[in-house]
């Protein structure tokens, strides 16, 4: 994109069109909308509540809050005074019918008058007199008085709460029969959120009519109900009062006994409108389970291991709740249902028969992908993507996939520097397992988790063709554990990681850049990772109608550090990088790696959002190695990262590939963006978010900074090593994009210009492309 600054007088003009344009929109805004207002009535500017006691220590402002949430209606839209919605409703036609355009913008981005006939004062008192009773404030007075004026047509009301002492909790009594039901209630007096000398407050009751029934479902009592408990409430002339818990006399007897498992069956083949009595083939007995129809499709111990009710155990909803939950968490099934059917009761207790039906899921699928690649570097291509899928692979809810992956680039654009016609072929495959269940030596069972823990065995190959390059075979192989232990955190980590690159065949082209960057070809030598790696997720983004929600990830990633014990004992000395401690023949890489990535969104309203990011991260090579290897270091920039520069298109520190090469060579010269990754990474991002046109149509406006560095000096890369002024050193920029956003797909486009660049001097940085020194990001999902 070409940026055009206007000519000394154009600049005047434009400024004075655009200032004339500002004072239209501030008289437009500063229209108060009074003509839309019917004759005979008031526009509504609010309300207000004052409160006050003849008693010195009432918390009269608690009071008040408590109280300003009642006053209703709400004014219209004010911003400095000014009420620009309602200007445009007036200027739109107001209250007479509009067709077209003049009715799309006063329905849409006008407002209505809000009136004094629609506040309603007494009505209003009325909630506040019942407000002021349920926490405590027991006969206030309430008055309210209407400040209108004639001439401007506006109007507020005034109200005035007079209060005695708040009364407070003198004696709490639970139910005093020595049946189970009172028994077990007063057994939870412990956890009572009731407390003496507490003030008197309806919605702590209802939370501990609600605590006292979670409570009871967890010890059999199926058919109990909040709504079979009753309070008492009896006030004494010392502003106390005494609260009574009461079973009502109404409640059924079936809500009164606990109930047990009698027999607890599944059906792994259940579909809707089926019915239970039709089974043709007789139950598999699994220890105490009756498993229908046969293990042809499932293995019962497998679907088992997630089925937490049993039979002569206690009803409890939290076991109810997690066995649903665990085999919907499997993958395999599209439906997870208990039926409960009571029995006859039996003695005190009763008992039901419970039927877990379960709806399978389509077993296998294949998705292929072909896609159309185009890089900051000048390469496109197509490419091929085929997913497999089979969700029980060895009948016990077993996810297996396969991915197949190729794709041929080509680099049609280029410079003198860094010629086009360059060729790059990549294939590859993928295989992994998630099974539903922890694998280990020792016995380990997380129990308590609504969430199903998996074991995760992954392994791929790749072979990568840079045809004026190299050839390289790469080979990683996986195993970990993944579980939640709530619906906020996640843990992941993968105690073995194995990783295997080299160089089947290089160019002398690419080999005469290996022998100019000694720091880049041990990057490349060093491809040998043995270790593990463990990440931490904490993610409120999930929780609906937070204003504030967090993500916090850190993560550590090990390699060689076993392996270097074991060769220190064997050679009795510490590793070498000029005589390194090897396995096959192949150097191993020893580094410690830790990063943390935290973003905070705050909710503004339900449709504003200013989204924020900060990551670091630093990896420290050590023993064997004096760099990490290449696939483990840190690029910044793209479309996700900092959007004003292409992928690795930053750094590190203020070194400039193209400015530092010791050689001439054009293929060299284009090879130089492989210089642009770290051992540090620093990056913040801010972005707010706002909706164009809803429900698809969003927009948003953002800056980006950061940069990355090395941990030790290289010669051939000046300036690269981090430093105490790194702050000096970060990119900056700034831009503005449209996203549309379909639930499910998101499509965006971000246009982002660079405002530092610490490669350049004076933010001198050349202008290249389409879009000049603007970089426009197309992709899919929001960057953060």
């Amino acid at each position: 994109m070409t940026l055009t600054f206007f000519h000394n007088r154009s600049r005047a003009a434009a400024a004075s069109c655009t200032g004339a344009l500002f004072l239209a929109l501030l008289l437009l805004a500063g229209c108060s909308g009074i003509k839309s207002v019917p004759q005979g009535d008031y526009l509504y500017t609010g309300g207000d509540i004052k409160v006050t006691s003849p008693y010195p220590e009432t918390d009269t402002k608690a009071a008040e809050a408590e109280l300003a949430d009642a006053i209703r209606p709400k004014p219209n839209t004010s911003f400095l005074g000014m009420r620009p919605k309602l200007a445009i409703y007036s200027a739109m036609g107001g209250n007479k019918e509009t067709k077209g355009i003049k009715n799309w913008i006063k329905t849409r981005l006008g407002e209505p008058p809000v009136l004094l006939s629609e506040a309603y004062p007494a009505r209003v008192r009325s909630q506040m007199i019942n407000r002021l009773y349920n926490i405590g404030y027991f006969q206030p007075e309430l008055a309210h008085t209407v400040d209108s004026t004639s001439k401007r047509k506006m109007a507020q009301v005034h109200y005035t709460a007079t209060v005695g002492k708040q009364y407070t909790i003198q004696q709490i009594q639970y139910p005093q029969g020595q049946d189970s039901l009172a028994i077990r209630i007063r057994a939870t007096e412990p956890q009572s959120l009731l407390k003496v000398n507490n003030p008197y407050n309806l919605e702590t009751l209802i939370a501990e009519r609600i605590r006292i029934d979670a409570a009871l479902k967890e010890q059999g009592y199926f058919f109990f109900d909040e709504g079979y408990l009753i309070f008492h409430v009896d006030s004494t002339q010392q502003n106390k009062v005494n609260i009574y818990v009461r079973i009502k006399e109404d409640a059924p007897d079936k809500a009164l006994i606990p109930y047990k498992y009698n027999q607890v069956s599944v059906f792994s083949d259940y579909s809707i409108g089926d019915s239970l009595g039709s089974a043709s083939l007789p139950p598999v007995q699994f220890e105490d389970y009756l498993y229908y129809p046969d293990e042809k499709t499932f293995k019962a111990k497998a679907i088992l291991n997630a089925v937490f009710i049993k039979n002569d155990d206690y009803y409890s909803r939290r076991r109810h709740l997690q066995t649903i939950n665990r085999l919907m968490d499997l993958g395999t099934f599209k439906f997870a249902e208990v039926r409960f059917e009571p029995l006859d009761s039996v003695g005190t207790n009763g008992l039901l028969n419970a039927d877990i039906l379960l709806t399978q899921a389509k077993k296998k699928s294949v998705r292929p992908e072909v896609q159309m690649v185009t890089k900051s570097n000048g390469y496109a291509g197509p490419g091929i993507n085929i997913n497999f899928r089979n969700r029980n692979a060895l009948r016990g809810a077993e996810l297996l996939m396969l991915n197949l992956v190729a794709s041929f680039e080509n680099q049609t654009s280029g410079t003198a520097e860094r010629p086009a016609g360059l060729t790059s072929y990549e294939f590859g495959a993928d295989a992994e397992m998630q099974i539903p269940r922890i694998i280990s030596p020792f016995d380990i069972r997380i129990s308590n988790s609504m969430y199903q823990p998996r074991t995760r065995f992954m392994a791929g190959f790749r072979f990568i063709d840079r045809r004026e390059y190299f050839q390289q075979n790469s080979f990683n192989f996986e195993y970990g554990y993944s579980w939640k232990q709530r619906a906020t955190t996640e843990i992941q980590i993968n105690p073995v990681q194995v990783m295997f690159a080299r160089l089947v065949d290089s160019t002398e082209a690419f080999s005469r850049i290996l022998r100019d960057r000694p720091f880049l070809a041990r990057s490349f030598d060093q491809q040998f990772i043995i270790g593990g790696n463990y990440r931490f997720t904490y993610n409120t983004q999930g929780i609906q109608g937070r204003k504030h929600q967090f993500y916090i990830s850190p993560g550590i990633d090990l390699s060689g550090g076993l392996w270097g014990l074991f060769f220190r004992a064997k050679n009795g000395r510490p590793a070498d990088p000029e005589d390194p401690n090897t396995l096959a023949g192949q150097a191993i890489s020893q580094y410690v790696k830790t990063d943390l990535e935290t973003r905070y969104y705050f909710n503004i309203t339900d449709k504003l959002v200013l989204a924020t990011r900060l990551i670091g991260g630093v990896g420290i090579p050590y023993g064997n190695s004096t760099v990490l290897p290449y696939i483990k270091q840190y690029g910044i920039g793209g479309p996700n990262s900092i959007r004003a520069f292409p992928a690795r298109g930053i750094g590190p520190g203020v070194y400039e590939p193209t400015r530092n090469l010791n050689t001439d060579d054009p293929v060299a010269q284009s090879f130089s963006f492989f210089d642009q990754t770290g051992d540090i990474r620093i990056e913040g991002n801010a972005e707010f978010r706002f909706p164009l046109l809803d429900p698809y149509l969003k927009g948003a406006v953002f800056v980006d900074a950061g940069n990355v560095w090395l941990i030790n000096e290289d010669p051939d890369r000046p300036g690269a090593k981090f430093s105490g002024n790194f702050m000096s050193q970060l990119a900056v920029g700034a831009g503005a994009g449209v996203r549309v956003d379909v639930q499910f797909f998101v499509l965006r486009f971000d246009l982002a210009f660079p405002l530092r660049d610490p490669n350049y001097p004076n933010n001198d940085r050349p202008k290249s492309g389409l879009f000049g020194s603007g970089v426009l990001n197309l992709a899919i999902g929001y960057p953060f």
